[in-house]
C-alpha cells in the first residue's frame, strides 16, 4: 500500500482495516493532485520515539509536560463529549491519510480554557527521528467569554532521513469566545509536515489564524472553519517561502452556516527554485447566511523559471444579501519596481532582494506577538541573504 504500510497492519483499531482498503490519497484526488507523495510512500516508518524535552511539546507522538496555569484544565480522550467525537470520526472518514492518522494516533489531548479566562499555551512541535512517524490529536475547548492564545513553534535540528509529524487540531469556541493561533513551521529539510484544523464557531466568537510555513521537505495543512451562529468570525493569513525542491500546500475551506458572520484570507506564497506552493481556498456561505461578509487575497511570486504554484480561490454563494471580494494574483516581480530601485543607485540583485521582502513583509507585519515576530523576520532576511542591506533599505524607502 504505502510506507505505512507495517505501522497500520500492526494497528488493532477498526479505521486501520479502512486506511488498508483505501490507500493513501492518489494524484486522482483533486485536494492531493499535486503533493509529491513519493518519500510518504516509499519510506519504511516506524513509530516515533520519546526523548527529553522541556515545556508543553508534542514529542514523539505524544504530549509532554502539560501546561499548568490558571484557567485552564487538561484531561485525555475519555473526557470527549458526543459531539466532539463524532465530528473527529467525520474528520477520519476525509481521505485515506486521515484514515491512517486516526488508526495510527498515538497520544489525544483535551484542554479546556474556563469561562471569562485569559490563557496563553506554547507547543513546541519536536523533530522526530530518522524515518520515525509520530500522530497525535489535540482537542481545545475555549469557554464562554474566554481568551486563548495558542502558538506553536516547530524544532529546527537537522534530520538525514525522512521523519513525520502529523497533528490534528480540533477546537470548539464558545460564545464571545477568542482563539487566536500562531503556527511558525520551521521544520528540518527531511521532514513531512501534516496539520488539520477543524474549528467552530459559536455566537460572537472569533478564531484569528497566522501560520508560516518556512521549512519542511512536504507541509501540509488542512483547515475547516465553521461559523455556526451570527456575529462569529474569522481571519486567516498565510505566508508560504518555498526554495529548493520544497512542497507547501495549504487547503483552507470557510462554511457561513448562519447570517452576520464575516470570514477573512489573505495568503502569500513566494516560491524559488523548483520549489512548489499550492492553496487552495474554498468559502462556502449557505442559503440562510443572509448579510455575511468575506475578503479573499491571494498573492503568488515566482522567482524561478522552475518555480510552481497552484492557486484555486473559491467563493460558492447561495445567499442574495452578501459582501464578497476576492482576487488572486500570479506574477513575477515588478519590473517597474525593479527599475525604480536600480535608478536609485541599487544593484539588481540587492533590489530583487528587497522587493521579495516586501512582499512577504506585509504578513509579517500582522503578527501581534512581537516575540514571534521578530523570529519571524530574522528568518526572511536570512532566507534572502540580504538583511543588513534591507534593514537599511527599510529607513528611507516604504515598504
Amino acid at each position: 500500500m504505502s510506507g505505512l504500510y507495517t505501522l497500520l497492519t500492526e494497528s488493532e483499531r477498526y479505521s486501520a482495516k479502512d486506511a488498508l482498503q483505501k490507500g493513501l490519497p492518489s494524484k486522482q484526488v483533486e485536494s492531493w493532485k499535486y503533493l509529491p507523495s513519493r518519500t510518504l510512500n516509499r519510506t519504511n516508518w516506524v513509530s516515533a520515539s520519546h526523548r527529553e524535552s522541556t515545556g508543553f511539546a508534542l514529542n514523539g507522538g505524544r504530549f509532554a509536560n502539560l501546561p499548568l496555569c490558571d484557567g485552564l484544565s487538561t484531561s485525555t480522550h475519555s473526557s470527549l463529549n458526543p459531539s466532539e467525537i463524532a465530528r473527529l470520526e467525520n474528520i477520519a472518514s476525509a481521505h485515506g491519510f486521515s484514515l491512517a492518522q486516526d488508526a495510527l494516533n498515538t497520544d489525544c489531548l483535551l484542554l479546556e480554557v474556563m469561562k471569562l479566562a485569559e490563557v496563553r499555551i506554547d507547543l513546541s512541535r519536536l523533530a522526530n527521528n530518522a524515518s520515525e512517524a509520530g500522530f497525535a490529536t489535540l482537542v481545545i475547548r475555549v469557554g464562554e467569554g474566554a481568551r486563548l492564545l495558542l502558538i506553536e513553534q516547530f524544532e529546527d535540528v537537522p534530520r538525514s532521513q525522512p521523519n513525520l509529524d502529523s497533528l490534528r487540531i480540533l477546537a470548539d469556541v464558545s460564545r464571545n469566545g477568542e482563539m487566536k493561533h500562531l503556527r511558525f513551521q520551521t521544520a528540518n529539510d527531511h521532514a513531512q509536515v501534516f496539520t488539520e484544523i477543524a474549528v467552530d464557531i459559536s455566537e460572537n466568537g472569533h478564531y484569528n489564524l497566522h501560520t508560516i510555513d518556512f521549512g519542511a521537505k512536504l507541509s501540509r495543512t488542512d483547515i475547516e472553519i465553521r461559523l455556526s451562529a451570527e456575529q462569529a468570525s474569522t481571519k486567516i493569513n498565510g505566508l508560504a517561502v518555498t526554495n529548493g525542491s520544497q512542497y507547501h500546500d495549504t487547503h483552507l475551506a470557510v462554511e457561513h452556516r448562519v447570517g452576520d458572520t464575516q470570514s477573512a484570507m489573505t495568503f502569500r506564497n513566494m516560491v524559488d527554485g523548483k520549489g512548489e506552493a499550492t492553496f487552495n481556498g474554498r468559502v462556502l456561505i449557505e442559503k440562510n447566511a443572509q448579510r455575511s461578509a468575506t475578503e479573499q487575497s491571494v498573492g503568488n511570486l515566482l522567482l524561478s523559471k522552475k518555480a510552481r504554484v497552484n492557486p484555486k480561490p473559491e467563493l460558492e454563494i447561495y445567499a442574495d444579501d452578501v459582501t464578497a471580494s476576492h482576487g488572486c494574483t500570479v506574477g513575477s516581480l515588478n519590473q517597474n519596481e525593479l527599475f525604480y530601485l536600480k535608478s536609485r543607485g541599487i544593484s539588481e540583485t540587492d533590489a530583487r532582494a528587497f522587493l521579495q521582502y516586501a512582499f512577504a513583509a506585509k504578513l509579517v507585519e500582522l503578527i501581534e506577538d512581537a516575540e514571534i515576530r521578530e523570529l519571524v523576520e530574522s528568518r526572511l532576511l536570512g532566507e534572502l541573504k540580504h538583511g543588513e542591506l534591507i534593514s537599511e533599505l527599510k529607513e528611507s524607502v516604504h515598504v
